[in-house]
């Protein structure tokens, strides 16, 4: 077998892994990650003397310099606080820089049918969409699957991630759209109004409600930047406002969950700016009572014994204001700032948050989770503010390069790279609560995402 031959095998295997790239993200972080892998490995062998050329080198030094301040600080720091597991995971942690570059090169080269991976995008989300409705309306899925609660979580069970799931794709979706019709009539757009709608009502019955606000100001981002869609997007709108009020005013659980988040909202901001800088210098006594030490650190028991909190807990409540737990947000962004502050530049390494968290419980209103639920607080509490700003400068520059070069692309190709930033903004975007930022699901769309970004030619080719 000759080496084009060989060629062209991967290059097909690599179009089908990423084809099947969405559909790994319905079936949980192993597929996911064997598909990345697969990705990186077949990648590598195709695209070896685009990887490592000096071709764009700003852009891949830039990212590469993140990686490797996630590696640097997660090395230094691990021994510390008991976190040398990480150390492995922020080298593996590198398949997503070969992940990014790989996509670029794939595009670049015009080996990727993008045609194809949009109209994947547009089955997916219209299935999952269809299914949340469905099983909003029966109280089962097209499966016989049950809801959770206020949740209609389609095909994810008992992971609650139908809403995101929609409101990451249905951009892609909206391309599709775009790209399979040569000219937008009124027919064409009604059409697209459509799905746009079932896009929003999927999201809204499945009660995710951040990624319903994230829908929202991603059509609102549409309207002002995309003059073709803006009519259609602005009547949309309308019925979207109508379907909500709706639904406000005739489904008791659908009401009081958008209530309980717009007051969980305003009540974390509030709450957040008041208490993020307030110091308990006499509390620091208690501290000594937790566990500290490194085994301690890891270990699930990380509670003052019972009797001691029990009777510390009924002083400091006096003492402090103890904030409703609520939504759980308020007091994790706090002790997020709070372990942060202790190593602004350099952070604590990677998903070292479980473990540090453990250093504040002594304060009140103060709580231990997997992550700090918002990309940037984790993002400083792992890398600190140097490797936050690299990966912020990383974006801002991609972004630039990508907007400067506007003019020197045809309609389709300015429409898919408005779709992809407005994407990624909203992905990217500082004011939301989010997963963990160093999850497979969330580093694979991420990354996904800024190599999709930052092709600069044949992005018409294959559409």
């Amino acid at each position: 077998m000759n080496f084009i031959t060989l060629s062209r095998i991967n290059s097909k295997a690599l179009n089908l892994l990423v084809l099947l790239y969405p559909l790994t993200l319905l079936t949980g972080n192993f597929l996911v990650n064997t598909n990345v892998f697969l990705i990186c490995l077949l990648g590598i062998l195709n695209y070896k003397k685009n990887i490592f050329s000096l071709d764009e080198i700003k852009l891949k030094f830039l990212f590469f310099l993140f990686f490797l301040s996630i590696i640097i600080t997660t090395i230094f720091f691990s021994k510390s606080i008991g976190n040398e597991m990480g150390v492995l995971k922020s080298f593996l942690y590198l398949r997503y820089f070969v992940f990014f570059l790989v996509l670029k090169y794939m595009i670049e080269n015009n080996d990727l049918d993008i045609k194809r991976l949009l109209i994947c995008c547009l089955i997916l989300t219209s299935f999952i969409s269809l299914d949340v409705t469905f099983q909003a309306l029966t109280g089962k899925n097209f499966f016989g699957f049950e809801g959770f609660g206020r949740h209609n979580s389609s095909i994810f069970g008992q992971e609650l991630i139908a809403g995101s799931y929609i409101q990451k794709f249905f951009l892609f979706s909206l391309i599709c759209l775009i790209f399979l019709f040569d000219k937008l009539d009124n027919r064409k757009l009604f059409i697209i109004g459509l799905f746009l709608s079932l896009f929003f009502l999927g999201i809204l019955l499945s009660g995710n409600r951040m990624p319903l606000v994230m829908f929202l100001f991603s059509v609102g981002l549409m309207i002002i930047l995309i003059k073709e869609l803006r009519q259609t997007l602005l009547i949309v709108s309308v019925f979207f406002s109508l379907i909500f009020t709706i639904s406000i005013f005739t489904n008791e659980m659908v009401k009081a969950n958008y209530s309980n988040f717009y007051m969980h909202s305003i009540s974390t901001i509030k709450n957040v700016k008041k208490l993020y800088a307030k110091e308990y210098p006499e509390l620091e006594k208690q501290k000594d009572k937790f566990f500290s030490t490194i085994e301690n650190l890891k270990s699930d028991k990380f509670f003052m014994k019972e009797s001691d909190n029990k009777k510390d807990s009924e002083e400091t409540s006096e003492k402090n204001e103890i904030l409703a737990f609520g939504s759980g947000h308020q007091v994790v962004y706090l002790t997020a700032i709070d372990v942060w502050l202790d190593k602004v530049f350099l952070g604590n390494g990677l998903k070292s948050f479980r473990l540090t968290c453990k250093t504040k419980l002594h304060l009140p209103n103060r709580v231990c989770e997997s992550h700090p639920h918002n990309y940037y607080l984790e993002l400083l509490n792992d890398t600190g503010l140097i490797g936050t700003f690299i990966f912020i400068l990383s974006i801002l520059f991609l972004f630039i390069s990508k907007i400067s070069n506007f003019g020197n692309l045809n309609p389709k190709e300015k429409f898919f790279l408005v779709c992809i930033l407005i994407a990624a903004t909203v992905e990217l975007f500082p004011l939301k609560s989010t997963g963990a930022f160093f999850s497979t699901a969330n580093s694979s769309y991420i990354f996904f995402l800024l190599g999709l970004l930052s092709v600069s030619k044949n992005i018409e080719k294959k559409t």
